[in-house]
């Protein structure tokens, strides 16, 4: 459901809360010279001003990157109201000024690549005495620093040079991986690769699919227009990923902006606005007309708040309730829940929820059909966003994204849940490609680059047998 919503360009990467240990792992920069003035104030650092050896943009998250940077390669020492002023209200952990005096231990860090969005980047950063580490921060809607991880930069991929390799990566993951490539051309279903349990597996925010092709199924029948405006209120905001909660209630926006956002960024506000606006039957109704084969695990639908109230926020007996209730016993437990703004802190964030079925579950063979149901929904002009709704974000890497004239994505994360889906297309050919995972321990899936890289070679392999 995208806790994170966190994408660079090439792969998604996971939200993680900043803990102690990563602020000591931060000061292995070497000592060396200051790059700001001691007098520097620490608000007004710009990214000019970091020591690097690439540019970090000028968008919302780099410039908290640059501030944190010059943070710690400055001097003097940053007041409380000074770091506090860089974290939004619902970051995890807010960096002290004794945090950051313990980073300057080993200043300068310099920094050595960059990827990212407008809401999300990581910077790679390195030191004279060689410490290579990654700094991932996302900022709310506000351009506050919603949360960051620092990690050491992990050694460079080597993509698997066939299907076989690929198959024996896949199955040497932490937790277990289904990755499907399947060919669909011209109607055609075509296996071309597929490893690990293919049985419904819980799926995360790809379940937004579905509302997706729910919206163009009433956009067709005249019930909902893409330039209509729906309303946000208290009692539809939902926590992060995404922007749409930052905004004051009574803000409008159209369909087609709030679908955008669902889609590209995992909106979760974005989601339940449209949900209430369609009615949850209607989306109930869309699995099977999409071609999922057991919706069950889904019914009742639940809006991503909910999520976070039963799998985060509520007690083991809710979680346990909902996972032997029928589908009638979770439609009450779904109304008794609380409305108006969800406050649940970040801490509640722990255990997975998807052991007790609060997630959204599908095959690789159903999200592959919703793919390949939203390209149909696409081709009458009632249709004609949803192709670029799903290409807004297509994740690929750089190399992928030349080769293929087309990239179509959802992903998919929450607590011990990852996932992907691509819709891509090479001329006049086409290919799905779904990657699930999950663990009961959520530090199994706590690297999604672990997970994404292979997706990364399953299409590096589609270009090579395809390539002439």
């Amino acid at each position: 459901m995208n806790f994170d919503n966190t994408r660079r360009k090439g792969r998604p990467l996971a939200l993680v809360a900043i803990v102690s240990a990563a602020v000591v792992a931060l000061a292995a920069c070497s000592s060396g010279s200051d790059i700001a003035n001691d007098s520097e104030s620490s608000t007004s650092v710009s990214t000019t001003e970091a020591l690097a050896a690439v540019t970090v943009p000028d968008s919302a998250v780099g410039k908290q990157i640059a501030w944190l940077l010059n943070a710690v390669n400055m001097s003097t020492s940053l007041t409380p109201e000074e770091t506090s002023a860089h974290f939004g209200p619902n970051a995890p952990v807010v960096l002290t000024p004794a945090d950051f005096d313990s980073m300057r231990a080993g200043k300068p860090c310099t920094t050595v690549d960059y990827k990212g969005g407008v809401t999300d980047g990581t910077v790679s950063i390195t030191s004279t005495t060689g410490g290579h580490l990654d700094m991932n921060v996302v900022v709310d809607g506000n351009g506050l620093i919603a949360g960051m991880a620092i990690t050491p930069t992990p050694e460079p991929h080597v993509p698997a040079a066939s299907w076989q390799e690929l198959a024996t990566a896949v199955k040497a993951l932490p937790a277990p991986t289904n990755l499907t490539v399947i060919e669909v051309t011209g109607g055609k279903n075509a296996e071309v690769f597929s490893v690990g349990d293919t049985s419904p597996q819980p799926t995360g925010s790809t379940i937004k699919l579905y509302v997706l092709g729910a919206v163009a199924t009433a956009v067709k029948n005249g019930t909902l227009s893409w330039d209509q405006k729906l309303t946000i209120t208290d009692d539809l905001k939902s926590m992060p990923g995404g922007t749409m909660q930052d905004l004051p209630s009574g803000t409008e926006v159209t369909v087609r902006e709030t679908a955008g956002k669902m889609i590209s960024i995992s909106d979760n506000t974005a989601t339940d606005m449209l949900i209430a606006a369609l009615g949850h039957e209607q989306v109930e109704s869309t699995f099977v007309a999409m071609g999922m084969a057991d919706p069950s695990r889904n019914i009742p639908l639940k809006p991503t708040r909910a999520l976070f109230q039963l799998g985060c926020g509520g007690e083991g007996a809710q979680r346990i309730s909902w996972r032997d209730g029928t589908p009638d016993e979770r439609r009450v437990i779904l109304a008794a829940l609380s409305t108006g703004l969800v406050d649940i802190p970040p801490t509640a964030f722990t255990s997975p929820a998807w052991p007790f079925y609060i997630d959204w579950f599908a095959t690789p063979a159903d999200l592959r059909a919703a793919l390949v149901s939203l390209q149909e929904m696409a081709k009458p002009e009632s249709g004609a966003p949803i192709r670029d709704i799903l290409a807004e974000d297509p994740a690929l890497s750089d190399e992928s994204a030349k080769w293929f004239t087309y990239g179509g994505f959802k992903g998919g994360s929450s607590i011990g849940v990852l996932a992907g889906t691509w819709y891509l297309e090479h001329d006049d050919r086409a290919w799905v490609v779904t990657m699930q995972t999950h663990g009961e321990d959520a530090a199994l899936v706590a690297d999604p680059k672990l997970y994404f890289d292979p997706t990364d070679d399953a299409m590096l392999l589609i270009q090579k047998d395809n390539s002439n």
